[in-house]
Parts: structure tokens; C-alpha cells; sequence
């Protein structure tokens, strides 16, 4: 019988090599756990990583337990096994703070798997070797070694994305756009070949742009602004300036606001030129052929759009400058006016509007919103704000459209592909603003656009805004502010005294009625025919309360003078609800 004293000891020496080497991955465990980074292929990454530092501790194990065999089988006494695994404690990122990605800890990981490859290379070849030695199995050293060998090529992997990244992100700590598709973007999900159309329009191809946009107007893939955003940062000054010079490239939901400012008004000034070069000729040619007046009056028309979007973009006395972030002059026409930047701004509110909103009457709708930040901007205190006026949908219109099912005011198709829309649009601001714990964003939804804000809040539970504050509504799809995805202490409904449609309750529960869940805001009171346009009325009792909604401030809302203290047509206030009941009423 062969002496166990060689097993023995080659036992010892593995048992040593285990000890130095088994928590070779505990550390980059232990990171990636601790700062909780967000989507993209962080999950998978994670998993991996767990996946094989069990493989390590297992190799050790099944190696020290061939060699314990091998003793008794030389007649020795059975050595015992040291346990070699143990759980990983990780600290959860503190609560409420910016989950992203830190350098710094990154900076560690990438140091963490560099030691791991290189340590674990030499520790695989000399349990081989042991193992070999004895006439048992190598293969515990060979996975050992296959470890090492993924230890090193991530660290380097990892160190060549940050570094990529930091080159081109002046942040201290990095967004979860760039966190999830970015460094770890070769593991994200990409069901829509997303990455490959980002990577057909580094190269000029337009047509990848429109692919984008259909996309980006379906609303369902919650991660396309991420990787748009994601993959601009990344991108060198010079490619960025020939992509910001295609047409529609301002659109992209994720690109920094400044960029899609820059971009859509380079595109309005060619569309301006292209327009007035074509109405010139077709001036010419309508005064022999009156066939071409046609022709004429559309590009008259559309002259005049471009001239009107001009116009609102003129800067206005103590506001600030206005970003043109999409237009559209087809159809019903589109416009997004942001009055601040919401890549800085610490409250960003986007406002939208319903019935008979479209790009010739959308003056009103810019009004408001200038009217909500100037109102919001004086209690705000040092805090920024950015209030954008999204008339980016089909809003439903007064005219023959009415009987048609898929845009009348009386059915959910035009506020569903709304919906989808405003959620996209939501993403892109989420995507682009700077890295923040504490700024907010708030969605008001007025009319038929309170229906629109109902269906992008379900598209995107918990993540579409903080508050979102519904005036004059006829109901958002839903029969509880809990179906919103948005705690119901932060679902705010305003209704003026006789305001007609508020007191529709025509898709889903009234949000105005206690049952809805929501939470209620003093509004003034106005004339029956006036209460449905009264909420942005200079000096008005519902102006002050959203701003004091938008900036957080609960507690300081104002109740409006009571009606008894001058005479008041039909007092709306005494009759809150006049109108639901006059619709009740059966005739003879």
C-alpha cells in the first residue's frame, strides 16, 4: 500500500492555496453589490461574476476533497475540509440617493478583477499541478485558470469603458443611462436591434433616424432614450456636429436638450429656405397654371408655421431662453418649447394640453406654461426650474374628426398613442438630466390631456413624474389614483366650480370624487362658460396652488375667497356639481 504521507501533504498545500486565493472575486462581489447599479446588462454582469466565484470556492472544494480521498485510500487518517464559502455582506445604496455609477468604485472593481487574473493564473497552474502530481483530475486548475483568464479580460474590458466614458462625461458620478448602456451595455437586451441603428446613424444614414422615431412614437421599449443618451456620450465633437445637422436628428428623446435645441433650429432655418425657394416657384408657375395653386397654398401654409414657431422662440423678458426641443409641420403640426433647461433644472413640469390643441393655436398653450414657471419661480427659492409646453400628439379637434373613432374627443385611441408619445418624452428627460438626488419632475395634465397623461403613467408606473397634478379633467383611464403608478398622496386634482368637463367622469372614475383616491387643490372660482380655461388665470387661486405644487411645497396651499363675499354668475363654487346634474336631468 502506498505511503499517505505525499498525500498528506500535497493536501496541506492545496488547503494553503485555497485559503490565499478562494475570496480572490469577494471583493469585485462585494462592490457590484453595494452600489446597486441600475439596468442595461449590469444584472447580467452581476450574475456572472456571482456565478464564478462559486465555481472558484467549488474548485478548491472538489480538489481538497480528491486529495482527502486519496489519503484514506493510502490508509491515512481523513484530513478534515475547511469550508470555503461564505456569503458576500453588502451595504444597499443609501435610500433617496443618485443610483448610478461611481468612478471611483469602479476604479476599485477594475483593480479587483486585475489582481483576480493575475493571482488566480499562477494559483490554477500550481493546483494542476498538484492534482497531477497525486495521478487525480487537473480540472479544478484548469477552472481555475478559465476564471483567471475572465477576471483579466473584463477588468480590461471594464477599464477601456470607463475610461471611454469619463473621457467624455464631465460628471462626477455617471447616469444610469451611461451606467446601463454604456459599461455595460454589451449584456442589455436589445429586442429591437436598437444598437445597430444607433450604429447605422454614427455613419449618416437617415433613414436610421426615422427608424428611431417610429420606435420612440410606439412608446414601448422604456430603454431607447438610455441608449440614445448613452451612445451620444460617447461619441467624438466632430461626428456630434454632423449628426446635429441631419433633419429630424433633434427629436431623439436622450440627447441633451441644448443638443436637440441646436439641432431643430438648424433644421427650421433649412425648412424655411426649402419652403420659400419652393413657394417662389410655385408662385410663378400658379400665375399660368392655376392647377398649381394647390401646390401654393400648402407651401404658404407651410411658410407660415415655420414663421409662427419663429416667432414663439423669441426670447421673452424675464423668462429664459426658450428650447425648441421638437416641431413638426405636418398635419395638426407638433411643438415642445422648453422654458429652462431640463438637463440642469432641479423641477422640470411638462404641460399637456387636449381638446383642439394643434400648432396654430398653440400660443395659448405657451402662454401657460411661461405663466406656471414665472409663477412657480417665485417661491422655488434657489431651485431651478424648466416648465415645457409637449404638444407632441394628435389632440383630439372640433370638426369632422369627431366621428371618427380613432381621433374623437369622446374615445381613448388619440390620448393612448398620446400616451405612448408623452412617455417617450418622459424617458428622453429622465435620460438626459444631470445626475441628481433631489430633482424633480411633475406632469400636468389639463382636459382631454389629463386622459394622455392617465395612459403614459400606466405605460411607465413609477417612473413618468414625482406629482402629477390633473385639472379640468374628464377622467384618466383608470377608476384609482393608485392605478397611476404613482402614490395617490401625489396625485393632485384640481376643479374649478362649474367646470363642465371635470364633471364628465367619462373614461373611468371622476378623479374629482373622493373615491378616485386622489388628493385635491383649492381652485378659484370663475363664470360656468370660463371654468374650463380658468386654471392659468393671472393671480388665480389654481395658478398659485401648482406652483406651490410643482415646487414640493404641500403644506402652503391657498384656499380661494369664498363665494359669498360678492355676487357671482350661477355661483359655480355654491354648485361645484351644476353641470353633472343639469346633464341628469331628463327631458319632458
Amino acid at each position: 500500500m502506498a505511503d499517505h504521507t505525499a498525500a498528506l501533504a500535497a493536501f496541506g498545500r492545496v488547503r494553503a492555496l485555497a485559503a490565499a486565493h478562494d475570496a480572490a472575486l469577494d471583493t469585485a462581489t462585494r462592490l457590484m453589490h453595494a452600489h446597486a447599479w441600475i439596468g442595461g446588462g449590469a444584472p447580467t454582469f452581476t450574475a456572472d461574476l456571482t456565478q464564478r466565484r462559486t465555481a472558484l470556492q467549488a474548485a478548491f472544494t472538489d480538489a481538497l476533497r480528491a486529495l482527502a480521498d486519496l489519503v484514506v485510500r493510502h490508509g491515512g487518517p481523513a484530513p478534515g475540509l475547511p469550508a470555503l464559502t461564505s456569503p458576500v455582506t453588502a451595504m444597499s445604496a443609501p435610500s433617496g440617493a443618485f443610483q448610478g455609477i461611481d468612478p471611483r468604485a469602479m476604479t476599485a472593481l477594475v483593480s479587483a478583477l486585475d489582481h483576480a487574473g493575475h493571482t488566480l493564473s499562477a494559483a490554477g497552474a500550481q493546483l494542476a499541478g498538484e492534482l497531477s502530481a497525486q495521478g487525480l483530475s487537473a480540472q479544478p486548475g484548469q477552472t481555475v485558470g478559465d476564471i483567471a483568464r475572465w477576471a483579466a479580460t473584463h477588468g480590461e474590458d471594464l477599464r477601456r469603458r470607463l475610461t471611454r466614458i469619463q473621457q467624455a462625461v464631465p460628471w462626477t458620478l455617471l447616469p444610469v443611462t451611461v451606467a446601463a448602456y454604456g459599461l455595460f451595455g454589451a449584456g442589455a437586451t436589445d429586442r429591437h436591434g436598437i444598437t445597430a441603428t444607433l450604429d447605422r446613424l454614427a455613419v449618416g444614414d437617415v433613414q436610421a433616424i426615422r427608424a428611431l422615431l417610429a420606435l420612440q412614437e410606439q412608446g414601448n421599449e422604456g430603454s431607447l432614450a438610455a441608449r440614445v443618451n448613452a451612445w451620444w456620450q460617447t461619441l467624438d465633437t466632430t461626428l456630434r456636429q454632423h449628426l446635429m445637422a441631419l433633419p429630424g436628428f433633434g427629436l431623439l428623446n436622450g440627447l441633451p436638450a441644448g443638443v436637440r435645441d441646436q439641432s431643430n433650429r438648424h433644421w427650421l432655418t433649412a425648412e424655411k429656405a426649402r419652403s420659400t425657394r419652393e413657394l417662389d416657384a410655385a408662385t410663378a408657375e400658379a400665375r399660368s397654371n392655376p392647377v398649381a395653386l394647390g401646390r401654393w397654398e400648402h407651401l404658404a401654409d407651410q411658410l407660415r408655421r415655420i414663421q409662427l414657431i419663429e416667432k414663439e422662440l423669441q426670447p421673452a423678458p424675464g423668462y429664459p431662453q426658450p428650447l425648441l426641443l421638437g416641431f413638426d409641420l405636418v398635419g395638426l403640426g407638433r411643438l415642445i418649447v422648453s422654458w429652462g433647461d431640463p438637463d440642469t433644472a432641479d423641477i422640470t413640469v411638462t404641460n399637456v394640453s387636449g381638446l383642439t390643441s394643434k400648432l396654430d393655436t398653440v400660443h395659448g398653450d405657451l402662454q401657460q406654461a411661461r405663466a406656471l414657471w414665472q409663477q412657480a419661480a417665485k417661491t422655488s427659492g434657489d431651485r431651478t426650474i424648466a416648465c415645457i409646453t409637449w404638444y407632441g400628439y394628435d389632440a383630439p379637434q372640433i370638426d369632422p374628426t369627431l366621428l371618427n373613432p380613432t381621433t374623437s374627443v369622446a374615445f381613448e385611441s388619440a390620448a393612448a398613442r398620446g400616451g405612448a408619445s408623452l412617455a417617450a418624452f418622459q424617458d428622453g428627460l429622465h435620460a438626459a438630466h444631470q445626475p441628481s438626488g433631489t430633482a424633480r419632475a411633475v406632469v400636468i395634465g389639463h382636459s382631454y390631456g389629463s386622459l394622455t397623461t392617465g395612459h403614459a403613467a400606466t405605460l411607465r408606473p413609477g417612473k413618468l413624474a414625482d406629482d402629477l397634478i390633473l385639472v379640468g379633467s374628464p377622467g384618466v383611464g383608470v377608476d384609482h389614483a393608485a392605478d397611476l403608478g404613482v402614490d395617490p398622496q401625489h396625485v393632485w386634482v384640481g376643479e374649478a366650480g362649474g367646470d363642465p368637463v371635470a364633471a364628465l367622469g367619462r373614461f373611468g372614475a371622476d378623479p374629482g370624487h373622493h373615491s378616485f383616491g386622489a388628493q385635491h387643490f383649492p381652485v378659484g372660482r370663475t363664470v360656468w362658460t370660463a371654468a374650463h380655461s380658468s386654471y392659468w388665470d393671472r393671480d388665480s387661486t389654481s395658478l398659485r396652488n401648482m406652483g406651490r405644487l410643482i415646487n414640493g411645497q404641500y403644506d402652503k396651499l391657498t384656499a380661494p375667497e369664498s363665494p359669498l363675499g360678492r355676487p357671482q354668475m350661477l355661483a359655480p363654487d355654491l354648485a361645484p356639481d351644476l353641470a353633472l346634474r343639469l346633464q341628469q336631468v331628463t327631458p319632458p
